[in-house]
């Protein structure tokens, strides 16, 4: 019951910080194309797209053996010559590398080496439960776990000069419990709508329903029935893009994942109090974006991350993007240029 009180608590409190939530963050002005990223035109044209697709099918790929022996697929693209340094992205819930390909192509043509991994439980990495539509984890540790493996064996042995991190959402929780455990490793990082905290009340409720056998948390289910149309859905404002990722999953069904288990979403949440008693432990400078229109996140955990960050004399700093959804990396191109072309100003900041 104790326990039960203690989420309860912080939800409400989260609603309070809700309230007043975006005030120490900035707003971006709007920008050139000044890194000639992908545009929605250019993806309509299909000269470019198979460009997008060549590149991502020239990437070097495989399996290695995460953490308690599930299979992780990882793919990396590296530059033939001079390369201003190497792009680690932690993606997030449901997403694959797949998903990726614009993401990479622009990365990749602006001097980065890239590389990705599918998270345990999704993409082409390995399942834990009978369910392959059920987002699952047994210790959200083991996905940190995966991501150092990754890096010890596979950027660290590539011998880049700088190494950066972009994460989003899901991978964003992983990526700053990454920074906490291991504050050398980056030179600098990026987090895109980073799931640090969830929406009112789901981690209150997921005390009350403790499951012994992988279920689905309320309103999860698989990934077919939950499919939305593009007007329906709280992930992008960019039809082009909403369109291109549920292709890529239609063309390669082996990747989908559908909703989370109530073990996936106990453990998201407690893993939330442990990145928070742990931020001083964070020397990785960083910046975080978070959407106005977020629906999927929780974005006062943003103002409450960063302010902490602050107050702790870190370098870090916070950007609204206003008019957005959660899915920062495939919004409309006003947005998206906003976001990209500050993470490689960032980058560029920080060789």
């Amino acid at each position: 019951m104790h326990n039960h009180i203690k989420y309860l608590s912080i939800s409400l409190l989260l609603i309070l910080l809700a309230s007043c939530s975006h005030f120490r963050f900035n707003k971006l002005d709007p920008t050139n194309n000044k890194y000639r990223l992908s545009t929605e035109s250019s993806l309509m044209n299909s000269l470019h797209v198979y460009k997008i697709d060549s590149l991502y099918d020239t990437g070097n790929d495989g399996y290695f053996d995460g953490a308690n022996n599930v299979k992780i697929y990882y793919k990396y693209f590296l530059q033939d010559g001079k390369e201003n340094g190497a792009i680690v992205i932690s993606a997030g819930r449901t997403e694959a590398a797949i998903k990726y390909k614009e993401v990479i192509f622009d990365l990749f043509n602006n001097g980065y080496s890239v590389y990705i991994h599918d998270h345990r439980g999704q993409g082409l990495s390995g399942r834990m439960v009978g369910d392959h539509d059920m987002g699952y984890v047994e210790k959200f540790s083991y996905y940190i776990d995966d991501m150092k493996y990754f890096y010890d064996h596979f950027v660290v042995a590539n011998h880049h000069k700088n190494k950066y991190l972009l994460a989003h959402s899901m991978g964003g929780a992983i990526g700053v419990t990454y920074l906490e455990d291991h504050p050398h490793d980056f030179k600098a990082a990026t987090f895109s709508s980073p799931m640090l905290g969830l929406k009112f009340p789901e981690c209150g409720v997921v005390e009350f329903f403790k499951m012994d056998n992988p279920k689905y948390a309320p309103g999860q289910n698989n990934y077919d029935e939950g499919l939305t149309t593009f007007e329906e859905n709280h992930l992008t404002t960019c039809k082009v893009r909403y369109g291109r990722m549920n292709r890529v999953f239609d063309e390669v069904p082996e990747a989908r994942l559908g909703g989370a288990s109530y073990k996936w979403l106990d453990e998201s949440c407690k893993q939330f109090d442990i990145i928070s008693n742990n931020i001083a432990n964070i020397k990785t400078p960083l910046i975080l974006f978070s959407a106005e229109d977020e629906k999927i996140v929780a974005t006062s955990a943003h103002d409450h991350f960063i302010k902490k960050l602050n107050e702790l004399g870190k370098d870090a700093d916070a950007h609204l993007i206003e008019g957005a959804q959660h899915e920062l990396l495939i919004e409309k191109d006003e947005l998206r240029i906003e976001v990209i072309t500050n993470i490689l100003d960032f980058y560029n900041e920080h060789k």
